[in-house]
């Protein structure tokens, strides 16, 4: 019985995962055929032959669909867990958040692709995944400044710097760090996990920090 519920829910999974990116590979080209404004989340439902209903079980919006889902705010217990597993390091800890938040993106080169192309002619879609990034920066900032004040051992900086620009400086380092990761990892075509580009990175921006050029 054990054995059977495991295989049905795998199954089941992996239903679910099809069609979602069913839903995303049709909307984007819809989109790129028709136009943005043409693209409505009826024809989306007709082209996948799914009813509305399925789609919002899977998208909240037609934007989300054609632009992806490619940040989700980790709930604060799973951003604390995160920081909690890099006691002696806040920038690691802050890392490993962004790093989940981006696990949902669908790797696919060529939906990738299409996707680039259409942020290059509707510019407007990226506002959606700007506005998910900022959320998830003010989220994981208060969550760090209330980490560093409580903990003094925690922090980085000499004690006359304040926990909030502490946290609000981690944050922002490890959000251009992850930014400069993905398109990395993107452009040399997912040759290499995203994690393995990390630490170049890291060395890159400190070189640039020290430079006097």
């Amino acid at each position: 019985m054990d054995e059977m519920g495991t295989e049905t829910l795998g199954l089941r999974e992996r239903k679910r995962i099809a069609t979602r990116q069913l839903i995303e590979h049709t909307a984007v080209e819809l989109v790129l055929d028709l136009g943005y404004d043409e693209v409505t989340v009826e024809k989306i439902c007709e082209a996948c032959n799914l009813s509305t209903r399925t789609f919002f079980n899977y998208f909240p919006t037609k934007d989300a669909a054609i632009g992806g889902l490619m940040l989700v705010v980790p709930s604060e217990t799973t951003m604390l867990t995160l920081i909690g597993e890099h006691p002696d390091d806040p920038l690691r800890g802050a890392l490993a958040v962004f790093e989940a938040a981006m696990q949902i993106v669908d790797e696919r080169p060529d939906l990738l692709a299409h996707r680039r192309e259409l942020f290059e002619r509707h510019p407007t879609l990226l506002q959606q995944h700007l506005a998910t990034f900022h959320d998830l920066e003010d989220t994981l900032t208060r969550i760090l400044t209330r980490e560093l004040s409580n903990r003094t051992e925690y922090r980085r900086l000499h004690s006359d710097t304040a926990a909030a620009d502490e946290a609000t400086a981690t944050v922002i380092t490890a959000g251009a760090a992850m930014r400069y990761v993905f398109r990395k990892w993107q452009n040399s075509e997912r040759a290499s996990p995203r994690t393995d580009l990390l630490d170049p990175a890291l060395l890159l921006m400190a070189r640039i920090l020290r430079s006097e050029s």
